[in-house]
C-alpha cells in the first residue's frame, strides 16, 4: 500500500508536505541562520519571564484573551474587538483558511512565499491556484495577474514583506484584490516590527473583508512562546474567535504577548539594530559578488554557484546552518539566512569567502558604538552540577536579573552588573544542596566567557581600567587588563568565614573565574570592619574598572591596543 492508497484520509492530504525548518541539522552547530528568529533574548524578558513562571499551570486559559485582546489593541491603537489571539501567526494562518474555504472552492498564492499559504489551502480540499513570479530573476510577484484571478476567488494570500523575496506590496494592490475577491484578502505581516515596508493596517477601513496577520515571533523576539494574532473587522474577528480551539494559546504565552506590549519602544529601537546590521551582512554578500535577491526585516536572500543542496552541505559540515529551498524549484539555488549575532554573521561570510576563493569581507567594527547585540553574547552550560544560561550586553544600561539561588551572590552579581552598565540576565540551577562550590564557579566561568565572547578580538577597547569604591569603612580597589591572558590577584580581608549562606572563600574564587575566562587580568584589594561592605566595595570596584577597561576609545580606532598587535 502506497501513500496515496490509504483509504482512510482525504486524497489530497494523503502525501503530506509538512512545513519543516532546515533538516539534516548536523550536531557540530557553530551557528543557525535558518529560523528566521532572533539570537537573544530581548533584555525586559527576564522581569516577564518572572511573572509568568508564577501562574497557576493547573487550569486552562481564559478562553477570550481579554487581556491580551486589550494589550494588543492598545499597542494598535485599535478596537480590541478587531483582534482574534492565536498559538503563533501560523495559527492565524489556518483559521484563515478554514473560515474562508471548503471543497469546490478556489485560492490564489504567488510563489515564492511562505510555504503555508499553499499548505493551509489543501488542508481545506479546495484548489490551489498559483501565480508564477514575473519573469526575471528577482522573482517579484505578479501582483496584475493575482488581482485578475482574485476574481471568483474565495481566499487571496498576500505576504507584506514577502518572505523569502522582501517584497512590499503596495496598498492600492491590496485595495483592488480586496475589491475583486468575493472571499477573504489576507496580508501576512509576521516582519513588519522590523519595519522598512508598509502597515497596511489603516485598510481595514477600506476593506471589510481584509485579514492581517502577525506574530510575536519576529521582531518581539518570542519565537519560543508562540504567540500571534490575526486583525479583521469586528464581524470576521468574531467568526475566526469563534473557530479557534479553546485555549490554544498557553496562559503563559498569552501573558508574555500581553506584557511585551508595554516595551513597544524598546522592540522597535532593537529592531533598528538588526536592520542596520542586515545592512552590513547584504553588503558582505554583494562583495562576495552573490546576488541579494531580496532582503527585509531580519533576513537575506541570495544565490550561490551552487545548488540549495549542495551549499547547505558546504556550509553544515562547518557548523553553519542556512535555510535552503527544496520545494520551491524557483529557489534552486538560493539560501536565506537571518541576521545572528554580528561574529556569526562574519564567521558565514568567511566561509562563504572561502568557498568561492574570494578575500573575506572586513568584519564588524566595535567602534561603531552600542547596539542590542554589538557587544552582547548569550552562554549556556550544562553540567551534573549546574544548569547556567546568561545573556549580557556590554554596552548595556544596567539592567540586571540575577537568579542562582544564593542570595548573596546574586546581590554581588547585580551589583556588578548595575555599576559596569551591563546588561546581565543570569539564571543558575545547581547543586547546592551539597555547597556552593560549584554554584560559584560555575556563574564565575559562564561570566567570564560571555565576556570573552562579547569583546571579540578586542580591537579597539581601552583595555586597561582601574577604579576604587567606598562603602562606609570600607574601600575596594580594582585593576583590570584585558591582556589575552586570564589570572587574578584578590587581597580581600574577611573577618569572618561566611557572608550570609556564602562562604567568604568562594568570593576570591569567583573573581579568579572571571578573570581565566574573560582572559584578564584582574587585581582586586578590599579592607573594612563589615565584612559586607568589604564585598560590596570589592565588587563595586571591580565593576568600574571593567567598565573602563571595555569601553571603546574612539582615538585609537579598530586598533588593538598592544604593541604586539594582538592580544
Amino acid at each position: 500500500m502506497t501513500e496515496l492508497d490509504i483509504p482512510w484520509i482525504r486524497p489530497e492530504l494523503a502525501k503530506p508536505s509538512p512545513y519543516r525548518w532546515q533538516e539534516g541539522i548536523p550536531d557540530n552547530v557553530v551557528a543557525r541562520f535558518d529560523l528566521n528568529t532572533l539570537p537573544l533574548n530581548p533584555s525586559w524578558w527576564p522581569g516577564i519571564a518572572r511573572t509568568i513562571a508564577a501562574q497557576s499551570v493547573s487550569s486552562y486559559p481564559e478562553a477570550d484573551y481579554a487581556p491580551l485582546k486589550r494589550a494588543i489593541g492598545g499597542y494598535l491603537d485599535i478596537d480590541p474587538a478587531c483582534v482574534v489571539p492565536t498559538a503563533g501567526g501560523d495559527e492565524a494562518i489556518l483559521l484563515t483558511a478554514w473560515l474562508a474555504l471548503g471543497r469546490g472552492d478556489r485560492a490564489v498564492v504567488g510563489r515564492p512565499t511562505y510555504q503555508l499559504h499553499a499548505t493551509s489551502v489543501r488542508m481545506t480540499g479546495a484548489e490551489l491556484d498559483l501565480v508564477d513570479p514575473l519573469p526575471g530573476p528577482t522573482l517579484r510577484l505578479d501582483l496584475a495577474t493575482i488581482t485578475e484571478k482574485a476574481k471568483g476567488a474565495r481566499l487571496v494570500w498576500l505576504c507584506s514583506p514577502n518572505n523569502p523575496t522582501g517584497e512590499d506590496i503596495p496598498a492600492d494592490t491590496i485595495c483592488e484584490i480586496a475589491a475583486n475577491c468575493d472571499g477573504l484578502v489576507c496580508v501576512d505581516q509576521a516582519y513588519l516590527e522590523f519595519g522598512g515596508t508598509t502597515d497596511h493596517l489603516p485598510l481595514l477601513a477600506q476593506c471589510p473583508n481584509l485579514v492581517i496577520v502577525r506574530t510575536f515571533s519576529k521582531g518581539w523576539g518570542l519565537g519560543a512562546l508562540r504567540a500571534g494574532y490575526a486583525i479583521a473587522s469586528p464581524l470576521v474577528a468574531g467568526a475566526m474567535d469563534a473557530l479557534r480551539p479553546p485555549g490554544s494559546l498557553s496562559t503563559g504565552s498569552a501573558l508574555g504577548a500581553e506584557l511585551a506590549c508595554a516595551h513597544a519602544d524598546t522592540m522597535r529601537n532593537d529592531a533598528a539594530h538588526y536592520r542596520a546590521e542586515r545592512e552590513r551582512f547584504s553588503a558582505g554578500l554583494r562583495g562576495l559578488g552573490l546576488e541579494v535577491v531580496g532582503e527585509a526585516a531580519n533576513f537575506v536572500l541570495a544565490r550561490t554557484p551552487w545548488s540549495g543542496d549542495d551549499l547547505f552541505e558546504k556550509l553544515a559540515s562547518q557548523g553553519l546552518v542556512v535555510r535552503t529551498f527544496g520545494h520551491e524549484p524557483l529557489l534552486a539555488d538560493a539560501f536565506r539566512a537571518c541576521v545572528a549575532l554580528p561574529a556569526d554573521n562574519d564567521t558565514l561570510l568567511a566561509a562563504l569567502a572561502n568557498l568561492l576563493s574570494k578575500p573575506i569581507p572586513a568584519a564588524a567594527d566595535p567602534t561603531t558604538g552600542a547596539s542590542t547585540f554589538g557587544r552582547g553574547a548569550l552562554i549556556e552550560r550544562r553540567t551534573k552540577e549546574t544548569e547556567i544560561r546568561l545573556r549580557t550586553t556590554l554596552d548595556g544600561s544596567g539592567t540586571t536579573s540575577v537568579t542562582t539561588g544564593v542570595g548573596f551572590l546574586d546581590h554581588m552579581l547585580t551589583a556588578l552588573g548595575h555599576h559596569s552598565l551591563i546588561d546581565l540576565d543570569l539564571t543558575c540551577s545547581g547543586d547546592t544542596h551539597i555547597d556552593l562550590h560549584h554554584t560559584v564557579e560555575d556563574c564565575g566561568i559562564v561570566l567570564g566567557q560571555a565576556i570573552d565572547a562579547a569583546l571579540g578580538d578586542r580591537a579597539g577597547i581601552t583595555r586597561f581600567g582601574d577604579a576604587s569604591a567606598p562603602l562606609d569603612e570600607a574601600l575596594g580597589r580594582a585593576t583590570v587588563d584585558f591582556s589575552g591572558r586570564g589570572s587574578s590577584t584578590v587581597r580581600i580581608a574577611f573577618r569572618d568565614t561566611m557572608i550570609g549562606a556564602l562562604p567568604t572563600t568562594l568570593i576570591p574564587h569567583l573573581i579568579d573565574c572571571i578573570a581565566i575566562n574573560a582572559r584578564a587580568t584582574i587585581h582586586v584589594e578590599a579592607t573594612g570592619e563589615d565584612d559586607h561592605h568589604v564585598a560590596e566595595a570589592a565588587f563595586k570596584a571591580l565593576a568600574r574598572a571593567l567598565r573602563e577597561a571595555w569601553s571603546i576609545d574612539p582615538r585609537r580606532g579598530a586598533k588593538i591596543a598592544s604593541t604586539k598587535g594582538s592580544l
